[in-house]
């Protein structure tokens, strides 16, 4: 065995001299030193090279790249480069003796590749032998599971986001793991796990305990880290606090968050926060990383957008008291003037049917471009999706609709799986969808939720920015964003246009404060309420092109006539070049898309395991029916106590003790055989 140094990096003052000794030129290409440049072992660290300046030598980034491809890895995955600043980041400051690394990443830039690129890297190194990844919720654990690798029941590696990677050393399976013990295979090195911070809060002895045992050499990554504490999410501070006693015993804690702040508005764990640059009355995170929704239009991976903001009439009705004498008193005013009462606009279906239908719409449109489209409506709460639901089955009962929402718990998560493959038009749902969900072929997303916080809806609208590999060219891929015309979303439409996405937080501005009035005889306070809210007007909006309402009513009409599916402010700058005047056109119809082949969205471990453990339970109660053994007959709970123990014996162990693809597996192959071992 290769006898290694127990200093695996380089000290600050050895880096210094390596520097000094280069002249502050990279020793492979000789190009300047930048700011992430790397101290290099010679001789490698894992093969015995020792961690002394006479084995070390500075490179920069990309030539240290490049000699570790050298090193027999043959990846295929070549990082964005953000995905490549994170990595040489956390490198850099692992290197310099610091703790953690905070990335502020806009939703699909694609900070989950990265992660798993960086653990690949650091295992490869060396320097770590796991990964304990934790994130909001179980649809996001799961996609973190399934995309990065798919195994069969022997471990034979299916698909996934590993194949970019050498397979003769890369980080291994990551599975989803709630309360199963242990979190990792004790066989399994260069692997880990994923868990919400939920099961974080209520199992902490098992997570910790891992943490414990395996000090010093696991990455631990914080995912969405925004919502790390917030008690919508299940788990409240307690979350926060435990990771960071996780992060007690990790070499290195990465911080990946969507917005500067958590979901709560309070300061994101482990994050440092400065003076800002211009207003010193505000705090800006420190970040040592990030990546915009300008870089990703830059760099192609993530669409420009279309906004279609529908304004509605609002009644609202004040009661007078009844000793003053006066009538009720009815206001009226538009939801674009004041969106104070935004929610109960939107629980109106003269207000929210509208903004379904234009979804709809939208949604047609973008399919016939390609019929794999779909759309995304996020709705304030449960019972208006299931409403929302209702009434597209009823209106457009040719659309295929998936609801998915935390009541129906593990069928929601199939739903929002099976959503990413199969062939459908439209998913509703209330949150479960809006935090790291990936499905590019989302090109339609319906705001219908109150929720105006600037980092809420960047995620939510991020479900639709992602460009899609197999659709059109990433700069003819647009998103539709279908809202209320409320003052709020007119905020944050102006937040994407300027891109300054980095500070997105819509900060209440306070008025002064009223001066005191002296205490006096109570008053009844006037009861009100809107009597109704109406859609009346949509214009469009996109990255640079407005379309008033009169002209959006007019480009929409010639759509229908050429049966386009064009954006409206591409359609508007194309009638501009043209110097075309606008006359009314005629509707005609048109064909309708086809429909893309059927797909399974792959499962994992855990859901796999409970799918064999009920065939196996199937098998059971089929061959006692067959034996006239019912639930309806006496001694049916003493038949299935009597066979589930002959199951046991023939298979080496219980349904509890079945917690592997292989033994569950086992299991159902002796139950489908069951008649063999019962008396």
């Amino acid at each position: 065995m290769v006898d290694l140094d127990p200093r695996r990096l380089f000290s600050s003052s050895q880096r210094q001299e390596l520097y000094e000794l280069a002249e502050g030129r990279c020793q492979r290409c000789f190009e300047l030193l930048g700011q992430g440049w790397h101290a290099d072992h010679r001789v490698s660290w894992a093969d015995g090279g020792p961690t002394e300046v006479e084995n070390g030598q500075a490179l920069c980034s990309a030539c240290n790249i490049l000699k570790g491809r050298d090193m027999n890895y043959r990846d295929t995955f070549v990082p964005r480069p953000f995905q490549a600043s994170v990595i040489d980041r956390v490198l850099e400051r692992i290197s310099a003796g610091e703790d953690r690394t905070v990335v502020l990443a806009s939703p699909g830039s694609g900070k989950t590749l990265a992660y798993q690129s960086l653990a690949t890297r650091l295992i490869r190194e060396g320097m770590i032998d796991y990964v304990a990844v934790f994130a909001p919720r179980t649809a996001l654990a799961e996609q973190c599971e399934t995309e990065w690798m798919v195994t069969d029941k022997d471990g034979n590696v299916l698909g996934g986001l590993c194949e970019l990677f050498d397979a003769t050393r890369r980080l291994g399976k990551i599975r989803h793991r709630v309360n199963e013990v242990p979190l990792v295979p004790p066989n399994e090195r260069n692997s880990g796990f994923v868990a919400t911070y939920s099961a974080l809060v209520t199992n902490e002895e098992t997570f910790t305990k891992w943490a414990g045992r395996h000090q010093g050499r696991f990455l631990l990554i914080a995912d969405e880290g925004q919502f790390c504490g917030d008690d919508a999410e299940g788990g409240g501070t307690r979350a926060g606090d435990l990771i960071k006693k996780m992060h007690e015993f990790a070499l290195h804690t990465l911080l990946l968050t969507g917005t500067p702040y958590r979901a709560d508005n309070q300061k994101l764990i482990l994050a440092d926060y400065e003076t800002h640059e211009t207003d010193p009355k505000k705090q800006q995170l420190v970040r040592h990383a990030e990546a915009t929704y300008a870089d990703g239009i830059a760099e192609g991976y993530l669409r420009t957008f279309e906004m279609k903001l529908t304004d509605a009439r609002i009644s609202k009705r004040t009661m007078a008291a009844p000793e003053s004498g006066r009538g009720d008193s009815l206001l009226e005013f538009n939801l674009s003037d004041d969106g104070s009462e935004l929610m109960p606009a939107l629980r109106d279906e003269k207000t929210w049917k509208p903004l379904v239908d234009l979804v709809v719409r939208s949604v047609r449109d973008k399919q016939k471009f390609n019929a794999a489209y779909r759309g995304l409506i996020s709705c304030m709460q449960q019972a208006e999706a299931k409403k929302v639901v209702k009434y597209l089955r009823e209106s457009h009962p040719d659309l295929r609709v998936g609801l998915a929402v935390s009541a129906d718990s593990g069928a929601a998560g199939q739903a929002l799986a099976d959503f990413k493959v199969q062939p459908m038009d439209l998913l509703v749902t209330v949150r479960m969808a809006f935090i790291g969900y990936d499905c590019p072929q989302i090109a339609v997303v319906g705001v219908l939720t109150h929720y105006r916080d600037g980092g809420h809806l960047m995620q939510l609208i991020g479900r639709g920015l992602r460009v899609w590999k197999g659709g059109p060219p990433a700069r003819q891929q647009s998103c539709i964003i279908v809202a209320p015309d409320d003052p709020k979303m007119q905020r944050f439409l102006d937040l994407m246009r300027d891109e300054a996405l980095q500070g997105l937080r819509i900060i209440e501005e306070r008025g002064e404060e009223e001066e005191p009035k002296e205490p006096g005889e109570p008053v009844q306070e006037t009861f009100s309420y809107v009597e109704s809210s109406v859609a009346t007007t949509t214009r469009a909006a996109s990255n640079e092109v407005d379309v008033e309402a009169d002209e959006f009513l007019l480009i929409e009409g010639y759509k229908v006539m050429a049966d386009s599916g064009e954006d409206a402010t591409k359609l508007k700058k194309i009638l501009e070049f043209a110097g075309m005047e606008v006359q009314k056109p005629v509707p005609s119809p048109r064909e309708e898309p086809s429909a893309a082949p059927v797909a399974q969205a792959p499962k994992t471990d855990r859901a796999q395991i409970e799918e064999l453990k009920s065939k196996a339970s199937d098998a059971v109660r089929k061959e006692l029916a067959r034996r006239g053994v019912t639930p309806d007959k006496p001694g049916y709970q003493e038949a299935v106590t009597k066979a589930q123990y002959a199951l046991k014996q023939a298979c080496g162990f219980s349904a509890d003790e079945a917690n592997t693809l292989q033994k569950a597996d086992k299991r159902l192959r002796a139950a489908l055989n069951i008649s063999q071992y019962l008396a």
